[in-house]
């Protein structure tokens, strides 16, 4: 089943327009301290059991183990060292200032402290308050495991609360025990720290019954492209048309050449049917492309650094390959320009890179096809948006109204149910809120991010399916922060979708 929503490529904005933030759904149709340092004794075994696990560093040496409710987060951390852990929340995703539990295992117990540090020092302070609760820990061959737990707002000054929008996870470690006698606390050092924007609410989850059967994977991926040493690059590259068999995709992941990690900092799979035969397996500039190839702009799959794999619900998928789908396909890739011009003996730094999107897709048939919805992405004909300088938080909106609505609905009318969302904005966008209309009503908001980071741009699994009606609004709201800047920013400039 494909859903038409022709409206939402260019009449549904008002005149502020689509505002550089590109948001898409993925639509799937139903027919209706304590002031000490807190400690316990280690248990010898740990079993997974958390409903979300990340690498934070490339190395695997530091994995995070997550799962939250309504009002609790309990985490995991398992490091490679039999010194101190350091896991902590950031606004900058630096040290200052940040809220951080730090923890180790000493003589078979487990210890825990609540910091926090300022703006402008690094020092790590003991929070009056202790939030975090010990739940257990281990210290077996070489590999420390800690567990424990906190409420996601905890009205703690020095603490930050746990939310739906991007959070900035800082962690470290450290091969030796801090001085529990003098509460001095060894540096971790450059190498055993960093940063990563996630999502700890919303997160990827893996249905239950994964995979089903006849289930297939494909790579779609750039080859031995260079990256440069100096500057950033955006790369798009065709492929010919067919490449995905008929199935229903019902997950994506991101496949990099290791050792680029750093590197690779966006990847955009697009789909359409204008592209000409001969451009099949070509790699472009983006900028530079074909025109047919800069238009194939209707996104199937989204990845940003810091994000991982993006499941469909249970029983979802969304249809490819199909002789009713577009099949010609475009993978764009950005690449960071935080590369070192040249290497340790002098020479110039030559990066080859194969990354890509690997896209998993099944034969069998699925209970609900899912579509895409891109909303605020591009701006009626004739008309531009600019923000203005020196604006600290400059709103605009974007509406899709019934009469938009009613174009792209099925004849019957029938709810669709929204189960995921990617919010997607410049480097001046700071918050971005979906927001949802029924007559004069507003409902919740399907999705918000009021930290939104251009650097982070992934997908998000609701934790509930949204119902959304033919009659109903929908408007993308984005806050903007332009107090760096001289002179007006062009928001986007206009494309009609094809």
């Amino acid at each position: 089943m494909q859903l038409a929503l022709p409206c939402l490529s260019y009449h549904c904005t008002t005149p502020s327009g689509d505002m550089a933030v590109w948001m898409y759904f993925l639509l799937t149709y139903f027919l209706n301290v304590q002031t000490s340092l807190a400690q316990t004794d280690a248990p010898a075994v740990f079993t997974p059991v958390y409903d979300h696990y990340r690498a934070l560093d490339y190395q695997g040496n530091f994995v995070l183990g997550w799962s939250t409710n309504a009002t609790d987060i309990d985490i995991e951390i398992t490091a490679r060292t039999t010194g101190y852990v350091g896991l902590g929340l950031s606004p900058t995703g630096t040290m200052t200032p940040a809220d951080m539990v730090i923890g180790w295992i000493a003589d078979g117990q487990m210890y825990l402290g609540d910091y926090y540090t300022r703006e402008g020092d690094r020092t790590p302070y003991i929070d009056v308050s202790q939030d975090w609760i010990v739940q257990a820990g281990n210290e077996v061959n070489g590999t420390t495991v800690l567990r424990f737990s906190r409420k996601l707002r905890t009205c703690d000054v020095n603490d930050v609360n746990i939310t739906a929008s991007r959070m900035s996870v800082i962690w470290s470690y450290h091969e030796s025990d801090p001085n529990v006698t003098s509460g001095l606390m060894p540096y971790h050092g450059p190498e055993t720290r960093g940063s990563r924007d996630m999502y700890l609410i919303n997160d990827d989850v893996v249905p239950k019954s994964y995979p089903p059967p006849n289930t297939f994977m494909i790579d779609i991926a750039h080859s031995e492209y260079v990256i440069p040493a100096v500057g950033s690059s955006l790369q798009c590259r065709v492929f010919q048309r067919g490449i995905i068999p008929a199935g229903n995709m019902i997950k994506y992941e991101p496949f990099i050449t290791p050792g680029n990690e750093a590197y690779v900092y966006r990847m955009t799979l697009y789909r359409c049917s204008n592209i000409s035969v001969e451009l099949a397996g070509q790699a472009f500039d983006c900028d530079e492309a074909p025109n047919d190839v800069k238009s194939c702009k209707t996104i199937v799959a989204s990845w940003s650094m810091g994000a991982e794999a993006f499941h469909f619900p249970e029983g979802v998928g969304m249809s490819v390959g199909g002789p009713s789908d577009p099949n010609d396909y475009v993978l764009e890739i950005q690449y960071s320009k935080w590369q070192d011009t040249v290497g340790p003996d002098g020479t110039a730094v030559t990066i080859p890179d194969s990354s890509g999107l690997r896209v998993t897709y099944t034969t069998s048939a699925v209970q609900q096809q899912a579509g895409v919805l891109e909303l605020g992405k591009v701006i009626s004909a004739g008309w531009r948006e600019f923000i203005p300088d020196g604006e600290a938080a400059f709103t605009t909106n974007a509406f899709c109204s019934p009469r938009c609505m009613n174009w792209g609905f099925s004849p019957e009318k029938s709810a669709i149910n929204i189960f995921g969302v990617i919010l997607k904005g410049n480097d001046v966008a700071r918050d971005i809120k979906l927001r949802h209309f029924r007559g004069s009503n507003e409902l919740p908001w399907i999705a918000v991010d009021t930290t939104f980071s251009n650097f982070f741009q992934a997908p998000r699994l609701l934790k509930n399916s949204v119902s959304v009606e033919a009659t109903d609004t929908l408007s993308v709201q984005c806050t903007y922060n332009t107090m760096d800047r001289q002179g007006i920013t062009r928001v986007s400039q206009w494309y009609k979708t094809w």
